[in-house]
């Protein structure tokens, strides 16, 4: 694998901006360990030489910890893709639906996750307090918008997330990479297709589809999950993309990685059901 592109960062230190990081590069000190071994080569200032050599040894240390909320409180929010290949070996992929848009006044309704090898969901009334043992496994948390939306809303509901936890929110290193718009939109720039009817969910339908359930139709909730579970395989995706995509606007010479192909989610759904709530909708609005 070669080394991961968290070792080539410095974003993460104080008085250092892409600016002094690119002229680091530039010296030869292209990792961390180049720098830790040869750093009194280095022409910048003998403070910042000095900073640099305490915060990367603190770096060295939480990374061997596996601390990677350690990087997340260093790194700008749209360089946060450069923890995804260091921990994405124990990355949870996370998407919620609820009854509305606040915390505190809204309810979660489902909570889908997906670590690269299989799905899960936690649905109110059923399962969902056994979400806080399962997110406990992983290291790194990747959403879309998660961060103004689904963990507000999961700790208020659930509690805190564990502090080793980093969490990337694809918004921001997508959006400096020029796509624009929701989820679904960025989906469709990147040519990712859902299966029939399940092209015409959006949130506002999840929420009917729960009220839908809440009267005592299944379908409703088999069709709420798979909605949800769709949201959550694509992240990998996009978060393969916006890794590699960033990294060929680096001066350095990474590895991307390969991309996966879309995990096939087999959960039942009701297509006459989505296209008669989508009447209603059509109707309300």
């Amino acid at each position: 694998m070669g080394i991961t592109m968290l070792k080539h960062t410095f974003l993460h230190i104080p008085g250092i901006g892409p600016a002094t990081e690119r002229e680091l590069w530039s010296q030869g000190f292209a990792c961390w360990e180049d720098y830790l071994s040869k750093g009194e080569q280095c022409t910048l200032s003998p403070a910042l030489r000095y900073r640099l050599t305490e915060h990367l040894e603190e770096s060295v240390q939480a990374l061997s910890a596996s601390h990677a909320r350690h990087f997340e409180l260093r790194l700008p929010a749209g360089e946060m893709w450069r923890l995804y290949r260091e921990f994405g070996q124990r990355v949870a992929f996370l998407d919620i639906e609820t009854t509305g848009l606040y915390p505190g006044v809204d309810a979660i309704t489902v909570i889908g996750l997906f670590d690269g090898q299989s799905t899960k969901a936690f649905i109110r009334g059923i399962n969902l307090a056994e979400f806080n043992k399962e997110i406990k496994q992983y290291s790194l948390i990747v959403t879309f918008n998660g961060k103004r939306f689904d963990l507000p809303f999961i700790r208020r509901a659930l509690g805190p997330l564990p502090e080793y936890q980093a969490h990337i929110d694809l918004l921001y290193p997508l959006r400096k990479l020029g796509y624009r718009g929701g989820l679904k939109s960025i989906e469709v720039q990147l040519g990712l297709e859902r299966e029939g009817a399940l092209k015409e969910a959006d949130g506002f339908l999840a929420v009917l589809l729960w009220a839908e359930y809440q009267r005592g139709n299944k379908a409703a909730l088999d069709t709420l999950v798979r909605y949800n579970l769709e949201d959550v395989v694509n992240l990998q995706y996009l978060a393969d993309v916006a890794y590699n995509e960033a990294l060929t606007r680096l001066p350095i010479n990474i590895d991307p990685l390969p991309l996966h192909p879309k995990y096939k989610v087999d959960t039942p759904f009701d297509p006459e059901l989505i296209h008669y709530l989508r009447r209603i909708t059509a109707a309300i609005l």
